[in-house]
């Protein structure tokens, strides 16, 4: 009864408008839900920035700050993520359609085909809001881009005046390309939906014809247009979800460029890599001397987030091509994922593989990866473990007002921070992270989605 009570609330809270009974509401959809909401709650209370304004109507853009220990800044990809996570929110809770499972393997002529929700009754308040914080979001965005040669530029100050201009990085644009997708999917004007798909379609020609991905070690996208001076020169997070934004453009326009670009990297990635020996994606391929250019060395380090996105190319791939390999090396690379990351006390997967430290955002990413293999051949073990992470998580960084702590980590080091005494075997970073908040209403949402029965018309 009290789980039920509040699923009911949850959708309330939105103000759909639904009756929870009528539309048979699984508990735990509800739940998840509910978490989800109150994550966002959160968020916009302790991190978003309206400018001068009080509420979202009334503001000209919305920001979110990286964090409550770092006000001043605000992250491209922070933004982002919270912006993937909204739409996510929005069209789960709405019931908007989700984009088909299934596309053709050859288009011969563009055809937009986002799905177009219909709405049977005005919008409540509720949703409004939630659509003025995504429209107002991308305004914000707007202001980090670069407009000369193309891509969102890192970092700003609150206002998105004082822009850190200079390299752009690959990854964040590729992340805000999945963001835009997301946001056109989870709208039912045509003409906002439009212009989001215009800008991913924006970005993806910022991707392919900026010079960020070139011959040097086979092909792959570079991290950052400048190309090799650092360690992470074409890292696997970068062009997987390069991967997984093409082969998701190609879903929502249909153009037959975008597909090549999905199969054409995840080519690169799965040849140069890919460790069949882990079954897991390495870190990165990078200049053995950054200095000279020259050399290559490939990184022995294994990250959790890397491998569901991985995983989310994969499943999308194997729809654009019917490669047989697609769908078992995913679920090889799932089992690997929760055998190598999993945390050993707390649960949780760590973000380096042997180090004993949960991040909130990046292992509540890496379960996205298992609920696409869910999607993709109906194993329930998968939404387990998706489960299991969501619940590790809540368990041990969940605040009383439904934020999470950005991370915890085991004392090996008496020196850091929480660990100076010797009675503690765990440090907790309370720090409030969009990225952490994010991710986490992200993974709640996902699991929402899954476990809720299908809707009535």
């Amino acid at each position: 009864m009290r789980v039920a009570l509040a699923g009911a609330a949850a959708w309330i809270v939105l103000g759909l408008g639904l009756d929870v009974a009528a539309q048979g509401l699984d508990g735990e959809a509800a739940r998840r839900l509910q978490g989800a909401l109150a994550v966002q709650a959160a968020t916009r209370a302790h991190l978003r920035l309206l400018g001068d304004a009080t509420t979202c109507a009334e503001a000209r853009f919305v920001s979110y700050r990286r964090s409550d220990k770092e006000p001043d800044v605000v992250d491209q990809w922070y933004v982002a993520s919270q912006l993937w996570a909204d739409a996510q929110l929005t069209a789960t809770a709405s019931g908007a359609p989700t984009p088909p499972t299934r596309t053709p393997t050859r288009s011969p002529t563009p055809l937009t085909r986002t799905p177009t929700p219909t709405p049977t009754r005005p919008p409540t308040p509720d949703e409004l809001e939630a659509r003025c914080h995504l429209d107002k979001g991308f305004i914000f965005l707007d202001r980090l881009w670069d407009y000369s040669t193309g891509g969102y530029y890192p970092l700003s100050d609150p206002s998105g005046t004082a822009v850190v201009r200079g390299v752009r990085y690959s990854d964040d644009n590729a992340l805000a390309g999945l963001s835009l997708l997301a946001a056109a999917a989870s709208q039912s004007d045509p003409l906002l939906r439009q212009r989001y798909l215009h800008a991913a379609r924006r970005e993806a020609e910022f991707l392919t014809e900026s010079g960020l991905w070139d011959g040097t070690f086979g092909g792959g996208f570079w991290w950052t247009t400048n190309k090799g001076d650092t360690p992470e020169g074409k890292p696997a997070h970068t062009n997987a979800l390069a991967a997984l934004f093409f082969a998701r453009l190609h879903n929502a326009t249909n153009l037959e460029a975008d597909r090549a670009w999905a199969l054409r990297t995840l080519l690169w990635l799965d040849t140069i890599l890919y460790d069949p020996s882990k079954r897991l994606y390495r870190w990165s391929v990078g200049y053995q001397d950054r200095e000279a250019r020259l050399g290559a060395i490939l990184s022995e380090r294994y990250f959790n987030y890397d491998q569901g996105i991985a995983i989310e190319a994969q499943t999308l791939a194997a729809r654009l091509d019917g490669d047989p390999v697609r769908l078992p090396r995913a679920r090889g690379v799932g089992e690997a994922l929760h055998e190598a990351f999993w945390g050993r006390e707390l649960g949780g997967y760590n973000l380096e593989a042997g180090v004993e430290q949960v991040y909130t955002a990046f292992a509540a990413w890496a379960s996205i990866g298992h609920l696409a293999l869910h999607d993709a051949d109906g194993d329930v073990r998968w939404l387990d473990l998706a489960r299991r992470n969501a619940d590790a998580l809540s368990a041990s960084l969940r605040g009383l007002d439904g934020s999470y702590a950005q991370r915890h980590y085991r004392c090996v080091d008496r020196r850091a921070p929480g660990c100076e005494s010797v009675v503690f075997k765990w440090a907790f970073d309370q720090t409030r992270d969009t990225a952490a908040q994010a991710w986490i209403q992200h993974l709640q949402t996902a699991i929402a989605r899954r476990t809720a029965p299908p809707r009535l018309p």
